[in-house]
């Protein structure tokens, strides 16, 4: 008897089991969204001052794309940080960052990877209004109405969930995002796409994300580094003007190291190929030559002419006056390496390169 049941006890077991999984594939994942599928396009902005002498100005675009009520989506953004005083700066930030089912890909298009991690809670993307408040406001962002969420130093304008504006504050510094575009009629296939470029993916487990290090990595992005800032203050109950001397280079460091490990490494480059291109130039017999004496100075413009394209279009003309230009950079920057080889912090840097 127990030979003819078995059998039968296994079917019903099997059965079960099927009917778990199929009853666990049938149960829609929750809604991020309250709309099926939309894109949604951001202007950037933002900036203020990093020191007494030295400012920052961000200007970009952005996108977010999702599908299936947020179940896949993509938010892409485009940023070019401008740094100008006694320390002159230009970097394009690239960024990509897509949610689909349980998982997280970042693409960084520094090392042409991308970081694969699971979700915390297996579950949702992030919780944009934790930590806010629903403030009664209203406004018209795009043609579409939101509602606003407020705490100190972070404003969001959300509609339906979908953030529509975006804006942090603190220690004199801004990084906005307001939707000028909002479409909900995207094509449906489009929408599936959601790319990422093919660069190598690394997996990276849950644990890893979460592990906590006496050093903690900076972001690079410079709206997370501000709303790093942001929690610290509001985490102590306390604004700028309250901050002791050692709390303000904290949150100062966190604000500015990026661009001062940046800074530092092209300094010297920036010497060597300034010296590099001056030789080059002195011998050069035409323009056509003299632009060719340009080419390693190109990544570098910003630091050489005010034509953006660092084009001589007459090196009859112009010889003089580059060549006088050159020796002038060349010797203050000569002058300025041991200051800046032993410079620790942004503030130091800023003060090595001051004139």
């Amino acid at each position: 008897m127990k030979k003819r049941t078995l059998p039968l006890l296994n079917t019903v077991v099997a059965g079960v089991s099927g009917l778990a999984v199929l009853l666990q594939a049938q149960t829609p994942l929750p809604k991020i969204y309250e709309v099926p599928k939309a894109e949604i396009i951001y202007k950037i902005s933002g900036g203020g001052p990093l020191g007494d002498d030295v400012n920052l100005t961000l200007e970009g675009n952005g996108k977010l794309r999702f599908r299936d009520w947020g179940a896949v989506e993509l938010f892409e953004t485009n940023i070019t940080e401008k740094t100008r005083g006694t320390l002159h700066y230009i970097d394009h930030k690239l960024s990509c960052i897509k949610r689909e089912s349980n998982e997280i890909l970042d693409v960084d298009f520094k090392t042409k990877k991308i970081r694969k991690r699971p979700l915390p809670d297996g579950k949702k993307a992030r919780n944009i209004t934790k930590g806010l408040s629903k403030n009664g406001q209203q406004q018209m962002i795009a043609n579409v109405i939101c509602d606003m969420w407020t705490a100190e130093g972070i404003s969001k304008c959300l509609y339906k969930g979908i953030p529509l504006f975006t804006e942090y504050r603190a220690m004199g510094l801004l990084y906005r995002e307001e939707a000028v575009s909002v479409r909900f009629d995207i094509n449906v296939r489009s929408a599936a796409k959601c790319s990422v470029p093919k660069f190598p993916v690394e997996k990276m487990a849950l644990f890893a994300a979460h592990f906590k290090t006496k050093h903690v990595k900076i972001p690079d992005a410079f709206s997370e580094r501000l709303l790093e800032v942001i929690s610290i203050l509001n985490a102590n109950k306390t604004d700028k003007e309250a901050l002791s001397e050692r709390e303000k280079e904290r949150v100062m460091h966190i604000l500015t190291h990026p661009i001062f490990e940046s800074q530092k490494k092209l300094l010297p480059v920036l010497l060597q190929t300034m010296k590099k291109t001056r030789a080059c130039l002195a011998t050069a017999k035409n323009t056509d030559m003299a632009n060719t004496c340009l080419y390693d100075m190109v990544t570098l413009k910003h630091y050489f002419t005010k034509d953006p394209h660092n084009k001589i279009l007459s090196w009859k003309k112009e010889r003089a006056e580059i060549l006088e230009r050159f020796d002038k950079n060349i010797t203050f920057l000569e002058s300025r390496m041991k200051c800046v080889r032993s410079a620790q912090h942004f503030s130091d840097l800023a003060k090595c390169m001051k004139r």
